[in-house]
């Protein structure tokens, strides 16, 4: 997949002469969006994106997407609710047919702009868009003016078509990233899983922790999540699938579910694709704590943290990445009044998380 890196300041220098632009691209198929949760309905509209460049004869199949989310930059959110951070949409679209990602700084400027000014600059003129693949509720340009019938419109004018993709649905329901958040902030990860196509998941770098899992027969990874922004779960205890590094469990290694080989992307600190080496990793099944600790830290700690007791390994985490996989949550954090009324509870935890995982 190669990477086009449209930052603010070369986004200004496009809207101050836009007539002045090179062409990126001689002619591509193109859909664009925030792809937060890169989800079935996501994967659709580049499935059909690949598809028409394939059948129109064009350059490439083509992502227009932004490096920050538009509801932080307009809005200034901040409570986490990125279901997909950057780096982890970097490498799911490198395991897609997107073979070309356009990645733009958005910006107050870009969003001020009149969809059909956007299109004719940006996605005509700096693209070469000849074909445009449009999610049912696509809105775009100045106050989401820009529906799909307009783009219809707008291309006819223009010189490009457009096809819009119907909603995509699981067992009745629209596929949506609100509805995502909605299961995952509830903690329902099987509803979340359904509509992504894949469990929900958590690349983090393993931090230290109090070692105090050691000590009771129950090791944990503290999980460190790679961007603040990133949406978690309901606290509670969850039965878990974690990738590790192939490196630290190589092939033969006990208690090893699956191999998977899939890359993270290094990217820089504008978020360009620095490199995206496929890397191998070893998956297993394991149960994880999200939440404030409180049977060993009094009212809680300030910052929920992740820990990840992992089935079987044995081996050393520090410092490494990982991804995490929220398969189904077991039950609440409680507080415990002592060390072995805890130690109970997380041998039935375990239990229930083999059984979930298959592993029983």
């Amino acid at each position: 997949m190669r990477m086009i890196r449209l930052t603010a300041e070369s986004i200004a220098k496009i809207l101050a002469d836009p007539d002045g632009a090179r062409p990126l691209l001689p002619s591509c198929a193109l859909t664009i969006g925030s792809f937060d949760g890169l989800h079935l309905g996501h994967q659709e509209l580049i499935r059909r994106v690949a598809d028409a460049s394939y059948r129109q004869d064009l350059d490439a199949a083509a992502v227009f997407t932004f490096v920050q989310s538009p509801r932080q930059v307009l809005n200034g959110e901040a409570v986490p609710f990125q279901l997909t951070t950057w780096r982890a949409k970097l490498a799911a679209l490198h395991n897609s047919p997107c073979e070309v990602l356009v990645a733009a700084d958005f910006s107050p400027e870009l969003a001020a702009l009149d969809y059909r000014d956007f299109v004719r600059i940006f996605l005509v003129g700096l693209c070469g868009m000849k074909h445009f693949v449009a999610g049912w509720d696509m809105r775009m340009g100045k106050g989401r003016q820009g529906t799909a019938e307009d783009l219809k419109e707008l291309g006819r004018e223009t010189g490009f078509t457009t096809e819009v993709c119907e909603p995509v649905a699981v067992s009745g329901e629209i596929i949506s990233s609100s509805a995502i958040r909605e299961a995952v902030r509830a903690g329902d990860m099987p509803r979340a899983r359904r509509l992504l196509g894949r469990p929900y998941g958590l690349w983090g770098v393993v931090g230290a922790g109090d070692s105090r899992g050691h000590t009771i027969g129950y090791p944990t990874a503290n999980v460190e999540p790679l961007a603040d922004d990133k949406l978690l779960p309901e606290p509670g205890v969850y039965a878990v699938r974690v990738r590790v590094p192939g490196d630290i469990a190589p092939e033969g290694t006990p208690g090893v579910l699956d191999r998977v080989r899939i890359a993270l992307p290094e990217v820089d600190r504008d978020g360009a694709l620095v490199g995206a080496a496929p890397a191998d990793w070893a998956v297993f099944g394991g149960m994880l704590n999200y939440g404030s600790v409180p049977t060993f830290h009094g009212d809680g700690l300030p910052r929920p943290r992740v820990e990840a007791n992992l089935f079987g390994f044995e081996g050393e985490l520090q410092g490494r990445t990982v991804k995490v996989e929220w398969m189904e949550r077991l039950r609440a954090e409680q507080r415990f009044d002592g060390v072995d009324e805890l130690v109970a509870q997380l041998e039935a935890d375990a239990a229930a998380a083999r059984q979930i995982l298959g592993m029983s």
